[in-house]
C-alpha cells in the first residue's frame, strides 16, 4: 500500500521564494520570453499597485493566442491571463495545498503571509515531496464533482473484485444484478 509522505510539511517550507512576475500591461510576447529566460510554466501577474491580479501560463499563450492566431506582440497578458487567482497561506500543509489544487484544477498558488505574496508552490513541489498525494486528491476531485470534468460519464454498471455470489469463483469483474455479485460468466 503507497503512504503519503510528508502531509503535515508546511508549503513555505517546500515553495519557491523567487516567483516570477509580470505587469499585466505587458505584451504576450513578453511574458513567453520572461518565461524561457527563466525556464517557468507560468508568470504571477501583477497590477499597478503591485497586487497578484492573476496569472499567465504557457497554457494561456498557447490555447489563446497562438492557436487562435493573434499576434503575441499586440496582445496584453491582462487579456489572457487567468484569473480570479487562489492564494494559500504559507503555514497551511501541503496536504491542504493539494486539496485546494484539485478540487479547483489548478496546478499553481501564490504563497501569501498577511495579504503579501512571499512565494509560490506548484504541483510539481508537491510531487517530488509526496507523489501519492496528488493522485489521492485528483480522485477524491473526480468522485466529489465527476460532472465537472469533461467527457465524463457515469458508468452504467461499476465492476468490482470479489466472488461471485452465484458460482462463487474471484473476478475483477461483478457487476450487482437483481442483488446478487455477479461475474461475467454467470450474468
Amino acid at each position: 500500500m503507497e503512504t503519503l509522505e510528508h502531509p503535515d510539511v508546511k508549503i513555505q517550507d517546500v515553495m519557491s521564494v523567487t516567483p516570477i512576475i509580470i505587469r499585466k500591461n505587458e505584451t504576450v510576447r513578453k511574458a513567453a520570453q520572461l518565461m524561457k529566460d527563466t525556464d517557468v510554466g507560468s508568470l504571477i501577474v501583477l497590477n499597478e499597485k503591485e497586487k497578484i491580479e492573476g496569472i499567465i501560463t504557457e497554457n494561456d499563450i498557447v490555447y489563446d493566442t497562438v492557436a487562435e492566431g493573434l499576434n503575441p506582440s499586440e496582445v496584453t497578458v491582462q487579456a489572457i491571463m487567468s484569473k480570479p487567482v487562489y492564494t494559500i497561506e504559507g503555514d497551511k500543509t501541503i496536504l491542504e495545498c493539494a486539496k485546494i489544487m484539485a478540487e479547483e484544477g489548478i496546478r499553481r498558488l501564490p504563497v501569501t503571509r498577511d495579504g503579501e505574496m512571499i512565494g509560490i508552490i506548484t504541483e510539481n513541489d508537491i510531487l517530488e515531496l509526496s507523489p501519492a498525494l496528488m493522485d489521492i486528491t485528483r480522485e477524491y476531485a473526480r468522485i466529489r464533482y465527476p460532472e465537472d470534468i469533461e467527457g465524463y460519464k457515469e458508468p452504467e454498471e461499476r465492476e468490482i473484485s470479489g466472488y461471485c455470489e452465484s458460482c462463487n469463483i474471484y473476478s475483477d469483474k461483478l457487476v450487482s444484478k437483481n442483488s446478487e455479485l455477479l461475474c461475467p460468466e454467470c450474468r
